[in-house]
């Protein structure tokens, strides 16, 4: 994946440190999944500098706001690039726990099972009935997978912090007793 490999090399010096997710972290872990886009999750604290880097990348900018941005390429051949921005505490966090993964032309960090899960639940939530089919078929293809290990009662807290008690339920039915 050129455009990661380009990224990468443009950030390196730059403290500009970014995690993947969404359907290439969901294929990082081993679950086949197609993808359209490229999603990251970088610190708020840097987004103009992100900003920055995907209008040098010749980008244009999409949808923009404190959670979100997204850049759709000039070139059909270049992946769509979705970036979301979290505050320093909860990036430092997360990157503590990423894994490295190979994306053939470049070695990129990948949030953790477990945060890709949380990511999941949270964008479970905030219910799009266009993604909803995709995102829950990839938070019960990492639970079965067992690489994102949780308890009921841990599992049962996290919905009802990032989504609700009837996702826990549903979860629950689906894969039987966690």
């Amino acid at each position: 994946m050129e455009i990661l490999r380009t990224i990468s090399l443009y950030v390196e010096d730059k403290g500009m440190p970014f995690l993947v997710i969404g359907g290439h972290a969901v294929n990082a872990y081993g679950i086949s999944r197609q993808t359209g886009d490229l999603d990251l999750l970088v610190q708020k604290s840097h987004r103009s500098r992100w900003l920055e880097l995907f209008i040098k990348l010749d980008y244009q900018r999409g949808q923009d706001d404190d959670r979100f941005a997204r850049f759709q390429p000039k070139s059909l051949a270049a992946w769509p690039i979705d970036l979301m921005f979290v505050d320093d505490k909860t990036f430092e966090k997360m990157l503590a726990q990423a894994e490295e993964h190979d994306f053939g032309v470049v070695r990129a960090k990948v949030v953790s099972p477990r945060h890709l899960v949380t990511l999941k639940l949270h964008a479970l939530k905030h219910f799009q009935e266009h993604r909803f089919g995709k995102d829950y078929s990839d938070l019960i293809s990492l639970l079965r997978t067992k690489k994102a290990v949780f308890f009921n009662d841990e599992l049962k807290e996290l919905c009802q912090r990032y989504a609700n008690n009837e996702l826990f339920d549903r979860i629950v039915k689906d894969l039987g007793a966690i």
